[in-house]
């Protein structure tokens, strides 16, 4: 059975502190639909991990 790396990100909003779970998965996943968007335009790809952390971290 494969596992699933986790991340820990904390996040302070403004009267509480939180965790939000973000998975190397879904940021995959996410980078990948980027990239497709993007017109599959190699070179990229640290761009578009970051961003997809960004975007999922936000949700």
């Amino acid at each position: 059975m494969a596992t699933t790396k986790r991340k820990a990100v904390k996040s302070t909003t403004k009267n509480s502190q939180s965790i939000i779970d973000v998975s190397y998965s879904e940021i995959q996943k996410k980078a990948y639909e980027l990239y497709e968007k993007e017109g599959r335009i190699d070179g990229n790809d640290l761009g578009d991990w970051f961003t997809a952390e960004e975007m999922l971290l936000k949700k």
